[in-house]
């Protein structure tokens, strides 16, 4: 049972993250600035000590985790009709709330009760922000994987059980 559930929740994740429009202006923007950017290197050193993010600020980016641990939270406190909502239309049109429901109900079976969890870290994917938890349960431990977009919806959700 849980390899599948791992499956699904795979497949959710990458459908979802597929599925979105990755920009590119921020590139194309910057293809004809080669010589502004060999004028001042100390500009781009700041810029990578900032996260390696020219277009986005420490705001957005709180935003989105703020998004994923809102989404989380409400996962855990069995929220789903809310949790639910905080996903993307694409997410939504790939699974319902109650298979997110029945996903979670799974992994609570399996590994008991949730007890808490903590960030470990957060990447950058085609424009989407990835946060990675760690769940503490009764049972066990698990991966908590929530993907966030640019309008801090949940594009992704995944829970592997260590």
């Amino acid at each position: 049972m849980r390899k599948s559930l791992f499956v699904l929740i795979t497949m959710l994740l990458l459908l979802a993250a597929c599925g979105e429009n990755e920009d590119t202006s921020a590139d194309n923007d910057n293809a004809g600035n080669d010589t502004e950017q060999e004028e001042n290197p100390n500009e781009d050193e700041s810029n990578q000590e900032s996260g390696n993010n020219q277009n986005e600020s420490p705001d957005i980016a709180e935003e989105k985790s703020d998004a994923a641990e809102a989404f989380l939270d409400k996962m855990v406190n069995e929220q789903f009709a809310e949790a639910y909502n905080d996903m993307n239309e694409l997410m939504q049109a790939e699974i319902t709330e109650e298979q997110l429901t029945e996903i979670w109900n799974t992994v609570t079976s399996d590994i008991g009760s949730f007890v808490s969890y903590k960030l470990v870290s957060a990447t950058q994917e085609q424009g989407n922000d990835i946060f990675i938890y760690d769940g503490l349960f009764a049972g066990g431990n698990a991966q908590f994987n929530v993907a966030v977009d640019s309008a801090n919806e949940i594009i992704g959700f995944y829970i592997y059980p260590k």
